[in-house]
C-alpha cells in the first residue's frame, strides 16, 4: 500500500463501498466519497465547505455510535459510525458509516419474539411455582366452560400487595401464603406487575370472601413479627353465564383496581354482580 500513488489512493477511497466523510478542525466538511454521496442524495452538491451543523445531514453528525437515517428514496437505514483522526493531517477527522440496517432489524425481531414468548410463558418467570397471567387465562377457559355447563360456582380473587420491605421478598412470602391457603384444585398465578390471581373452583363469591378474610388474618400475623409490614387489597368476582376467561379476569382486575383506590386491607366485590361493597379487613 505504501507504493500507491496519491491518485490511486484517492480513487480507492472515493470508490470504497463504506461511506466516508472528512471534517476539518474548523468544523467544515472537507470531502466525502461516492458511498457517502449516495447516502445524502442531491444534498451532496452543497456539502463541501459547509459547516457540520448543516441541517441537511445533522443526524449523520451526531455523537451516537449508531444513527438513524432516511435515504433519498425514503428507505430507513441504521448506520454504525466510527471516527478517526488522520495521522498525516491532524486537522482532519474521518467518519466511517457502515450500514447495519439488517442487524438492527434482526435485533428488533429477536427482542419482539422474546417479549412475545415472555408474555406467553405458562409459568411466572420470577415465581416458577405460579402460573403467569397467560397461563391462568389458558387454564381458566375450560374451567369457565365447565362452570357454565354444570352450573357450578367459580370465583376469582386478585390480590395486590404493598410493602416498604424488599419487594421481591414480600412477593415470595405472599406467594407461599397463597399456595398454602388454597386447595390443590385451585390455581394461583402472578401477573407481570406482580398482582396475584386465585382461581377458586366450586367456590361462591361469599366463600371467596371468607378466604380473603382468612388471608388478611394470616398477613396480620405475619406483620406482627415483621419489621416492614405487608398490606394487601383484593378484587373478587364470580363467574356468570356469559363469561369467558378474559371477561372474568377483566372483572376481577377491575375490582382490584377499585380496591387500590381505597385503603390497603380492603376487598372490593365486582360491581357487576352486586352493589359495590367494600369490606374492611384486618391489616
Amino acid at each position: 500500500m505504501k507504493d500507491l500513488s496519491q491518485s490511486a489512493a484517492q480513487s480507492i477511497l472515493h470508490n470504497c463501498p463504506t461511506a466516508m466523510l472528512l471534517i476539518a478542525d474548523n468544523g467544515k466538511i472537507q470531502d466525502f466519497n461516492k458511498a457517502f454521496a449516495a447516502l445524502v442524495g442531491e444534498a451532496a452538491t452543497t456539502l463541501k465547505g459547509a459547516p457540520q451543523a448543516d441541517g441537511l445531514i445533522a443526524s449523520l453528525l451526531g455523537p451516537g455510535s449508531v444513527v438513524n437515517w432516511i435515504m433519498p428514496d425514503g428507505d430507513e437505514r441504521w448506520l454504525a459510525v466510527e471516527s478517526s483522526t488522520i495521522d498525516a493531517d491532524p486537522g482532519l477527522t474521518v467518519r466511517f458509516y457502515q450500514d447495519v440496517t439488517e442487524k438492527m432489524r434482526l435485533k428488533k425481531e429477536r427482542e419482539a419474539l422474546q417479549k412475545a414468548l415472555k408474555q406467553q410463558a405458562i409459568k411466572d418467570e420470577q415465581l416458577p411455582g405460579l402460573l403467569s397471567r397467560y397461563g391462568i387465562e389458558i387454564s381458566l377457559e375450560p374451567l369457565v366452560s365447565r362452570s357454565r355447563r354444570y352450573n357450578t360456582p367459580l370465583s376469582l380473587v386478585c390480590v395486590s400487595i404493598d410493602s416498604s420491605q424488599d419487594r421481591d421478598k414480600a412477593i415470595t412470602k405472599i406467594s407461599y401464603l397463597l399456595k398454602d391457603q388454597t386447595r390443590w384444585a385451585d390455581l394461583v398465578g402472578c401477573t407481570s406487575g406482580h398482582d396475584f390471581i386465585l382461581v377458586l373452583q366450586e367456590t361462591t363469591q361469599a366463600a371467596a370472601l371468607q378466604l380473603v378474610d382468612k388471608l388478611a388474618t394470616r398477613i396480620t400475623h405475619m406483620n406482627n413479627s415483621a419489621e416492614n409490614p405487608i398490606h394487601a387489597c383484593y378484587g373478587v368476582t364470580e363467574s356468570q353465564k356469559n363469561d369467558d376467561a378474559e371477561s372474568i379476569l377483566e372483572r376481577a382486575e377491575a375490582a382490584l383496581s377499585k380496591a387500590r383506590q381505597n385503603d390497603c386491607g380492603t376487598a372490593v366485590v365486582d360491581p357487576a354482580l352486586a352493589q359495590e361493597a367494600v369490606r374492611e379487613q384486618r391489616s
